[in-house]
């Protein structure tokens, strides 16, 4: 699958709700603890959140949208949001198998009018690119597709099946909701709520 690049996924009002909300989540002391373990491994962001109420309701309510996009019946498995913060970035990577079909959705930024992008690829020896995997070993890479994502625009596409990166963030701030869903009729459908009894 293609990944399909959509503008103005949320209505206006419920994206700057989302926004104004994951600002004062993150402004709160606890948020910005300097220790190892609340350390997002895949790009040393220290404000991130899993299966957070709010962008759990994002990922329930979404789901006919991106259904109609992938032309599957889907459910939900869970949502992680993440701020990106000034020179950190994300290693290029694979997802897990309850991340089949993956909404990377900007709810935010400042600067608010410039883009980040969002990379997709292959290894290829045959490439001059180059960037740091997760073992933080220099790989050759075949760029296929760079999304550049700006302020409540969401890319649809599926991380089990493609590299995907981004190199470092130039954004004071810049933060992310990832909804994840797997199709109802597919072999990872048991992995429906990320085997939780729901959201």
């Amino acid at each position: 699958m293609e990944p399909i690049h959509i503008k103005n996924f949320l209505p206006k009002q419920v994206s700057t709700i989302l926004y104004q909300y994951c600002l004062m989540k993150f402004s709160r002391p606890e948020w910005r603890p300097q220790i190892v373990d609340r350390i997002d491994k895949q790009t040393d962001c220290l404000a991130w959140s899993r299966d957070d109420d709010l962008m759990q309701t994002i990922l329930d309510l979404s789901t006919p949208v991106v259904e109609q996009n992938v032309n599957k019946k889907l459910y939900p498995t869970y949502s992680y949001l993440r701020v990106y913060e000034k020179g950190t970035d994300l290693r290029p990577h694979t997802d897990r198998e309850a991340c089949e079909y993956t909404v990377a959705l900007c709810i935010g930024s400042s600067p608010n009018d410039k883009p980040y992008n969002l990379f997709m690829g292959s290894l290829d020896e045959n490439q001059d690119y180059q960037y740091l995997d997760m073992g933080n070993t220099m790989q050759k890479l075949k760029i296929e597709h760079k999304i550049p994502v700006s302020v409540n625009d969401a890319v649809i596409f599926q991380g089990i099946d493609k590299l995907h990166w981004r190199e470092k963030c130039n954004h004071d701030h810049y933060i992310t909701v990832f909804l994840h869903y797997v199709d109802q009729e597919g072999k990872y459908a048991d992995q429906k709520f990320d085997g939780k009894n729901g959201l």
